[in-house]
C-alpha cells in the first residue's frame, strides 16, 4: 500500500559520463533503475578477493549524521547510485535543499550541482538517452505532484519539456470536489520508467478513502511532457473490468497504486506494474486491480494481462518488490518470464508474453472472519512451487528457545492470554489474541531482487516480523507503512508483558525484554534472511541469515546472529557474488551467490536502506557503491546520514 517505511535512499544512476557514445551505455554500466534486472557481468571483484574491499571515496550531500532516527519521505536518502544521484532535504536545516548531483564515479567530487525549487522524492532519478537534436534527460519527482527534467551534461531544466523542465502531474488526477487539497500527500516515491521517448509513472496519491486523487499509471512525452496515456488502476467505464467494484466506491477513490517501480521489457514492448491494495468499499466484487500484477503495452497503456495476487487485501499485503524480468529454462526451451513477490511472503512466476502461470496456481481456502463487518474472501491464491519463503504463522511449538528464560517467558505468554496458534492469511479479528505473519511491511517489501542468469537464481530479502493483536482488534494495525504504528517493540520489565499497542507491528506484547531495554520476538529466528531462488526448478536454492543485532548480546551470540529486519535491495554479478545493505545494523555485505556464505561485511555510518550500484571506471576498476541513509520506520530511532560511499579492491587510506 503506502510506500514502506524506508530510509534515505540512493539511487545512483551510473551513467559513466565518458563510458560510451550518445545513446549507447554499455552492459558493465548501470544506466537504468533495474538494470539487467539488477545484475552486473563484472567480474573483477569475486568471491575470493572480495574480503579485500576498502573504501575508495566518499560524498557527503551536507546533512550529516544524527540520532533522528525516523524521517518524512522528503527528507530520506534511498537512492541508487549511478552516479546521478537525488538528494534530501534536511528535516532540520531549511538552509539544505535536495539537488541533483553529477559525481565523478573514480572520485566522488562534484562535476555539476543542481538545486531543486521543490523537495525531490524517490529513490532516485531516471535516464533517458535522448532523441535527435534533444540530449540526455535526467527525470525525478517531486513533492507536491511534480515531474522535472534536467540537461544531463549541464544540469539545468530541460528546455521544452513543459514549463521550465517541469509538468504538473497531480491536477489531472483529481475532481473538483479534491481540487488542491490532497496535493500534499501525493508523490512518485520511486524513480519513474523510460520506454522510448515516454515518461512512465505511477503514483501514491495517500490512500485515505474517498475523495483522493486516482492513483492511475501514465505515460509522458519525454521531450515536451505533453500526456500520451493512461491506465486506470481502477477500471472506469466503458474499460475492461469495470463493474468489479461497486459504481458507488468509483468516484475519487484512490487504489490499486502503483507506488513501487515498474519493470520495462524493451523488446517486446510491455510494462509490468505490481499494484497495492485500497480502502475496501465493502463485499463487492473483486475490486481489480488491487493486489494485482499487470502487463501493460508500454507504448498504448492497453492491457495485455492481468493476474490478482492477493484477494481482498485487509492486511497491507502489496506488491511493493519491482517485477523482475528473468529466463526460465525449461525442457531445452527457454521462457521468457516475470517474477513477481511481495509482503505476502509468496511469489509467482508468469510467462511475460502470456501471463501463463510458469508453476500452478491455487485457490486454497483460507481463514476467515468471526466478525460480520470485517469481509474476508474465501480463497487465496498459493503458487504450486516455491513454498512461502519465510513465516506466515505460528504455533506453539514455534516459540523463540534461544534461552532458557526466554522460552519459558514466552511459552508462559502463549499460555496465560490463550495465544491462538495462526496461519497464512489469518484474520486478525477474533475472540482470541493472534500473532499473524508477515506483518504489514513484509516478508518482502520495497526494494529490487536482483537475478544471476548464469546460475538461474533470484535473490530475495526478507525479515520475519508479525503483529500481535488482541482479541476482537481492529483488521488492520494502526499507522500506515510510512508511520511507526502502536509501539514498534513490545515492552515489560522483568519478564513482565505491558505496554505497547496491541497492533504495535513487530509484536506488541508478545516480546522478551532485556535488561538494556532491547527486545526479542517469542517467535523464533531467523528475523532477516537472504534466499536464493532457483527460478529453473521452483526451489530454494538455500536461506542465509541476513544481520546481527549487537542490542541482544547479553543472550549470546546466537541471539546476535539471529537476522535483522531489513528493507532495501540487491545486485547480483557476473563473478558470482550478491552485494547488499538494508539491514538495520549499519553494514554492507557480500555474499557467494552459489552457497549463500557471507563473505565480507562493512561497518557503514547508518543503515543501507537503498540499493547498490556496481560499475568498471575508466580508470579500470570496479567500484561498488551504496547509500547509507538510515531513517527508515524500521530503523528504530537508529542513525541517520548523508553518505554515499564507494568501495573497491586494494589498500587505501579511510574517507
Amino acid at each position: 500500500m503506502k510506500h514502506s517505511s524506508l530510509a534515505p535512499a540512493i539511487l545512483v544512476v551510473l551513467v559513466l559520463m565518458s563510458a560510451a557514445p550518445s545513446g549507447q551505455q554499455p552492459a558493465d554500466q548501470w544506466p537504468n533503475y533495474q538494470h539487467n534486472s539488477d545484475f552486473s557481468p563484472l567480474t573483477q571483484i569475486t568471491p575470493a578477493n572480495v574480503k579485500n574491499l576498502v573504501p575508495a571515496w566518499t560524498f557527503n550531500y551536507g546533512a550529516g549524521t544524527s540520532n533522528a532516527g525516523f524521517v518524512g519521505l522528503d527528507y530520506r536518502f534511498e537512492v541508487q547510485p549511478r552516479l546521478y544521484i537525488s538528494t534530501p532535504a534536511s528535516q532540520t536545516d531549511p538552509n539544505l535543499k535536495s539537488t541533483v548531483t553529477a559525481l565523478q564515479p573514480e572520485t566522488g567530487k562534484i562535476i555539476w550541482q543542481y538545486t531543486s525549487p521543490r523537495r525531490i522524492h524517490g529513490r532516485g532519478l531516471a535516464y533517458w538517452p535522448g532523441a535527435g537534436s534533444v540530449g540526455p534527460r535526467l527525470f525525478f519527482a517531486t513533492d507536491l505532484g511534480y515531474l522535472r527534467a534536467v540537461d544531463l551534461k549541464t544540469g539545468q531544466p530541460s528546455a521544452g519539456f513543459g514549463d521550465n523542465g517541469e509538468i504538473d502531474i497531480y491536477s489531472d488526477v483529481v475532481s473538483p470536489e479534491v481540487g488542491e487539497s490532497r496535493r500534499r500527500t501525493f508523490t512518485v516515491p520511486n524513480p519513474v520508467s523510460i520506454y522510448k521517448n515516454l515518461v512512465i509513472a505511477g503514483a501514491r496519491p495517500g490512500e485515505l478513502g474517498p475523495p483522493q486523487p486516482r492513483g492511475d499509471i501514465r505515460a509522458w512525452d519525454a521531450l515536451t511532457g505533453k500526456r500520451v496515456w493512461d491506465f486506470h488502476v481502477i477500471p472506469q467505464q466503458g474499460e475492461a473490468n469495470f463493474g468489479t467494484w461497486p459504481a458507488s466506491a468509483l468516484k475519487d477513490r484512490s487504489g490499486a497504486n502503483m507506488w513501487s517501480t515498474m519493470t520495462v521489457d524493451e523488446q517486446r514492448g510491455l510494462l509490468f506494474a505490481g499494484l497495492g491494495d485500497a480502502n475496501r468499499p465493502g463485499p463487492e466484487g473483486t475490486n481489480l486491480y488491487t493486489g494485482c500484477i499487470v502487463a501493460l503495452d508500454a507504448a498504448t497503456g492497453k492491457l495485455k494481462w492481468f493476474h490478482q495476487l492477493v484477494h481482498h487485501d485487509i492486511w497491507d499485503f502489496d506488491l511493493p518488490t519491482p517485477p523482475l524480468l528473468i529466463d526460465v529454462r525449461r525442457d531445452g526451451r527457454t521462457i521468457p518470464a516475470v517474477l513477481q513477490t511481495g509482503k505476502m511472503n509468496l511469489v509467482f512466476i508468469f510467462n511475460r508474453e502470456t501471463g501463463e502461470p510458469l508453476y500452478a496456481i491455487e485457490e486454497r481456502k483460507v481463514p476467515q472472519s468471526e466478525d460480520a463487518s470485517t469481509f474476508t474472501w474465501p480463497t487465496q491464491p498459493f503458487p504450486q512451487k516455491p513454498g512461502p519463503l519465510g513465516r506466515v504463522g505460528i504455533t506453539r511449538k514455534d516459540i523463540n528457545t534461544i534461552t532458557p528464560e526466554v522460552e519459558k517467558f514466552c511459552t508462559d505468554y502463549w499460555d496465560t492470554n490463550h495465544l491462538a496458534p495462526s496461519e497464512a492469511y489469518q484474520v486478525p479479528v477474533g475472540s482470541a489474541p493472534t500473532v499473524t505473519f508477515p506483518s504489514p511491511v513484509g516478508g518482502p517489501n520495497w526494494g529490487p531482487l536482483s537475478y544471476n542468469p548464469q546460475l538461474g537464481y533470484v535473490f530475495i530479502n526478507l525479515h520475519n516480523s508479525g503483529v500481535y493483536r488482541a482479541a476482537g482488534s481492529a483488521a488492520r494495525g494502526a499507522g500506515g507503512d510510512d508511520q511507526p504504528a502502536g509501539a514498534p517493540q513490545g515492552r515489560g520489565r522483568g519478564g513482565q508483558p505491558g505496554g505497547g499497542g496491541p497492533n504495535g507491528r513487530v509484536g506488541g506484547p508478545f516480546s522478551y525484554v532485556l535488561k538494556n531495554g532491547a527486545t526479542i520476538p517469542c517467535w523464533a529466528p531467523p528475523y532477516g534472511e537472504l534466499i536464493a531462488l532457483n527460478v529453473n526448478t521452483g526451489d530454494i536454492a538455500w536461506h542465509s541469515t541476513l544481520g546481527i543485532q549487537e542490542s541482544l548480546s547479553e543472550l549470546g551470540d546466537g541471539a546476535v546472529k539471529s537476522g535483522t529486519r531489513n528493507i532495501g535491495g540487491s545486485i547480483a554479478t557476473g563473478s558470482g557474488l550478491v552485494f547488499i545493505g538494508a539491514t538495520n545494523d549499519s553494514r554492507f555485505r557480500a555474499f557467494d551467490a552459489k552457497t549463500g556464505a557471507e563473505l565480507w561485511t562493512a561497518k557503514l555510518p547508518a543503515s543501507a536502506h537503498s540499493t547498490p550500484v556496481t560499475y568498471m571506471g575508466k580508470d579500470g576498476i570496479q567500484y561498488v557503491v551504496v547509500a547509507a541513509g538510515g531513517g527508515t520506520a524500521i530503523g528504530g530511532g537508529l542513525p541517520t546520514s548523508d553518505s554515499l560511499i564507494a568501495f573497491k579492491l586494494g589498500t587505501t587510506s579511510t574517507p
